[in-house]
């Protein structure tokens, strides 16, 4: 039974459409006539192209650490933590600083026939668009009705966004140098420091060459225990043949207190403070940690003295490069074809629906006067409704 009924309206629908073939033609030819006459009036606009290539944005100076994104900060932009150049150039683009360039550099405003340059950079906004593609290029759109002036508009972006990125790396690279210069001279302040350390260490202690000096003291002192083992020996025979005050025991004597004195200086450096042996064994061992120590502060603030001379050159160049900074991979040329409108898609757009517009229209109006015949009570509720809609939009009843 359902699908009897189902059957009949579709048939009942069709013989409908096929009462009113002629209204469902006249609306759908005059809407398409419509648009056809539109679409051809409606003015041609173009659309320019340019890309540029991703590029590794500058590294920062080891030293410094990372001042790209205070640099851009400072300029306006507000980046993602984890920014690729390439999405820094996007949003380079769409910042308000290049476009400013952009109009005064091609004179937008007189072009626009805008006084203010706000709006202006709105309506820049409104027909640029900036895509950053999965294989990272960027890519800038600029519309225009005057395929001319979209390609010089376009390739102006791509100018202003490097002339812009130069800025921010000249300021950053001169921040950086300004640190560096600074880290430079306190490094050079602690590298004299430790060399006169070094140098008052080596008067003080007489410490030429410790190490050196060690084994010449060593030395030394291995040859005096063997003198004084000997002379004791020779004073022992003479005491049992000689008396005590006899010259020769006198003289063995005084040679044994000569070596002991000779040794304790060696051991305790003391009573040579203007010799070589300066040093005392017993004191060698802290006085080569020292001396180690001082050596190593000298090597180390000599490292960094010539790493930040590196870094300190490398900021005034990048300071002074004046080169491009980015890579145009696609320049924008004058478009030949028109971006929109798409003529045939319009054409399309309102005969679809157009049809079915007129055909719900004649679905609807043979509704009516079936209600109109077989429910006159139902039908005059439909005349209120439309009656109490034209009184409340301020239309008379006819």
């Amino acid at each position: 039974m359902e699908d009897a009924n189902r059957s009949f309206n579709l048939w009942k629908m069709l013989l409908v459409i096929a009462r009113r073939k002629l209204f469902i033609a006249v609306f759908v030819f005059l809407a398409t006539l419509v648009a056809v006459i539109t679409a051809f009036v409606l003015p041609e606009w173009y659309r320019a192209k340019a890309s540029i290539l991703p590029s590794q944005y500058d590294q920062p100076l080891g030293i410094t650490g990372n001042l790209t994104q205070f640099s851009l900060s400072s300029a306006g932009f507000e980046l993602p933590l984890m920014a690729t150049p390439s999405d820094v150039y996007a949003t380079m683009l769409k910042s308000e600083t290049v476009a400013r360039q952009v109009i005064e550099e091609v004179g937008l405003l007189d072009y626009f026939k805008m006084k203010s340059i706000q709006k202006c950079y709105l309506y820049l906004m409104e027909k640029t668009e900036v895509k950053v593609t999965g294989e990272g290029i960027v890519e800038l759109y600029f519309e225009d009705k005057d395929p001319e002036m979209a390609a010089k508009i376009a390739n102006s972006f791509i100018n202003s966004l490097d002339a812009l990125n130069r800025r921010v790396k000249s300021a950053k690279a001169g921040s950086d140098r300004d640190f560096i210069k600074g880290r430079l001279e306190k490094t050079e302040s602690l590298l004299d420091s430790a060399r006169v350390n070094l140098i008052s260490f080596q008067k003080k202690y007489k410490a030429v060459d410790l190490d050196e000096q060690k084994n010449v003291a060593i030395t030394a002192a291995a040859e005096l225990k063997k003198r004084l083992a000997l002379t004791e020996v020779n004073l022992e025979v003479k005491r049992k043949v000689y008396s005590d005050d006899h010259p020769e025991v006198n003289n063995l004597k005084n040679e044994v207190d000569q070596i002991r004195r000779q040794l304790a200086e060696i051991e305790k450096g003391a009573g040579q403070q203007d010799s070589y042996f300066g040093v005392g064994l017993d004191s060698l061992p802290a006085l080569t940690a020292r001396f180690a120590e001082l050596e190593a502060d000298i090597e180390i603030q000599e490292k960094v003295l010539a790493l930040l001379t590196g870094l300190y050159e490398e900021a005034r160049i990048k300071e002074q490069r004046d080169t491009p900074t980015i890579s145009i991979l696609e320049k924008a040329y004058p478009p030949e074809i028109k971006y929109k409108p798409k003529r045939a898609i319009i054409t399309v757009a309102t005969f679809s629906i157009s049809l079915v517009l007129a055909i719900f229209i004649a679905l609807f109006a043979d509704y009516l006067e079936n209600l109109r015949r077989t429910s006159p009570a139902d039908f005059e509720l439909v005349n209120q409704v439309r009656k109490e809609i034209r009184g409340k939009t301020g239309f008379s009843d006819s």
